[in-house]
């Protein structure tokens, strides 16, 4: 259990997978030792892993790690925003997993205009041949199937969207929406700038954490689609901002 407690304290998350893997050792044995823990208030067990209890500034883990934590709100938010779009509309997508989510949702949609620079949600969408799929090329960033740089950004400067759908990394109250990456902030703007509406999808997670970048303030975003497991005190900052949320 010492090795967990050191990756909580380093990386402040940790997934059931990985520690299995490293320790060698059985998913129940890591579930059991995680339970342990939680009791001795050392983490928060979430779904595939745990948190850290008092984690503020965070990092990134590889989407496959990321990709089952929060499912349920994950998909509560995307099924939700699904209900936004209209027929004959053209989204833009953002890499991340909530939006992923929002892609699955999209499968049973027709005459749609999508373009995304997620390497994921391509190729998903791309089953649905009533949708008229765009890929901004460029370099991949490893671990995370996002495209970026110079290709990317040209390519988007080409685009008009009625909607963009943008996944965030954080949410300070004071900064705004934040970011991990620096290779993905100038195409997350661009699409912001291409956009009619700006929607962010993000679970309660990543609210009053610190990530390495902005990428734009409140004012700059049209809604925010969250989980009713979002704080009370938070909704309330929210509120006072005037910021337009929903729960779900």
């Amino acid at each position: 259990m010492e090795l967990i407690t050191a990756e909580i304290k380093e990386h402040g998350i940790v997934s059931i997978d990985e520690l299995t893997e490293r320790l060698e050792t059985s998913r129940s044995t890591i579930c059991r030792d995680l339970y342990d823990l939680e009791m001795e208030h050392a983490l928060k067990r979430i779904r595939g892993g745990a948190v850290a209890l008092t984690q503020r500034t965070s990092y990134e883990p590889p989407f496959e790690v990321r990709q089952d934590f929060f499912l349920d709100e994950k998909q509560r938010i995307a099924s939700a925003a699904v209900k936004l779009v209209q027929d004959n509309e053209t989204l833009l997508l953002d890499s991340g997993t909530t939006v992923y989510e929002l892609s699955k949702a999209l499968m049973d949609k027709k005459n749609l205009y999508i373009a995304t620079n997620d390497l994921n949600s391509a190729m998903l969408l791309s089953q649905n041949t009533d949708i008229e799929l765009t890929v901004f090329g460029g370099a991949l960033r490893k671990h995370h199937y996002s495209l970026t740089g110079y290709f990317t950004e040209n390519m988007v400067k080409q685009i008009h969207a009625d909607k963009f759908f943008m996944g965030v990394d954080a949410v300070d109250m004071n900064i705004g929406y934040m970011n991990f990456s620096v290779e993905e902030i100038q195409t997350k703007k661009l699409m912001i700038q291409a956009s009619n509406e700006v929607i962010v999808l993000c679970d309660h997670s990543k609210f009053e954490k610190i990530a390495f970048v902005n990428i734009c303030h409140f004012d700059e975003v049209d809604l925010v689609i969250t989980g009713k497991e979002v704080n009370k005190d938070i909704l309330k900052k929210i509120e006072e901002l005037k910021i337009n949320v929903m729960t779900v």
